[in-house]
């Protein structure tokens, strides 16, 4: 359970700083450079291909595995050196790392969650085009719709740094309603968040608990007529003992 939390926060610390990348200026950056994406991705390759082989390794049928996981082959094809599709595979990529996390993918195919995103989207661009054009001209703090969308986030979540401020009574007043909803929109997301992790983690450790319910059912009704068990059944029998064993133990170490 320790180790499966522990990927989980990897995943998405890792799609958060890639998406990140994708989206930075390279032109005027000491440290950002063409040449730091490059092993950047070079390494995402790397993490994908060793993800890819653990999990054909442990595929029952990897034949089937190949052809259900092709996406995943594309997405590690090294074709960054071309600059026309440098840009589509690394989307590829973040895409395929958001595959890799049940929860992150839980989220997108949830419609409670979508639900929660749809509405705090609506407001932040309702907010931020608003205030654009309540302030743009006006305000010399507010010279883009990224800086009007900034300030909607820093004011929902009421942080309120102030290097960005409303002039315009009309500002002032969109300043007060979010300010107003911003902590329940926020504690909403929260709960929300929350909620969807510990469903998808107690759904796991539920799942796998009614497994190890069914093979320690059937291991108990193999062993009350174990006269009559054929070479075969036997074998089944204790590799099933052998497997109830390692669950038990590793289910008491987590």
């Amino acid at each position: 359970m320790f180790w499966r939390v522990m990927y989980e926060i990897f995943i998405i610390m890792l799609v958060i700083t890639y998406a990140i990348l994708l989206f930075a200026d390279f032109s005027n950056h000491p440290l950002l450079t063409d040449e730091l994406m490059d092993k950047v991705d070079t390494g995402l390759i790397i993490l994908l291909i060793v993800e890819y082989l653990f999990r054909l390794w442990r595929a029952k049928d990897k034949r089937k595995f190949v052809f259900a996981n092709w996406f995943d082959l594309i997405a590690m094809i090294p074709l960054d050196s071309y600059l026309y599709l440098a840009r589509i595979m690394r989307v590829l990529r973040l895409v395929r790392i958001v595959r890799a996390s049940p929860f992150l993918l839980g989220i997108i195919r949830s419609g409670p969650m979508r639900q929660v995103f749809g509405v705090v989207t609506i407001i932040m661009l309702w907010s931020s085009t608003a205030i654009y054009l309540l302030e743009y001209g006006v305000n010399e703090n507010i010279k883009s719709f990224p800086d009007a969308l900034w300030w909607s986030i820093v004011t929902t979540t009421t942080v309120g740094y102030g290097d960005i401020s409303p002039v315009t009574a009309g500002g002032r007043i969109m300043a007060t309603i979010l300010m107003i909803t911003g902590i329940g929109m926020l504690g909403a997301l929260t709960a929300n968040f929350a909620t969807h992790w510990t469903e998808t983690h107690e759904s796991k450790s539920q799942e796998k608990d009614r497994l190890t319910e069914e093979i320690k059912k059937q291991a108990i009704a193999n062993i009350q007529q174990i006269e009559n068990l054929t070479e075969r059944e036997y074998e089944t029998l204790k590799e099933s003992m052998d497997l109830l064993y390692r669950r038990t133990r590793k289910k008491g170490e987590e």
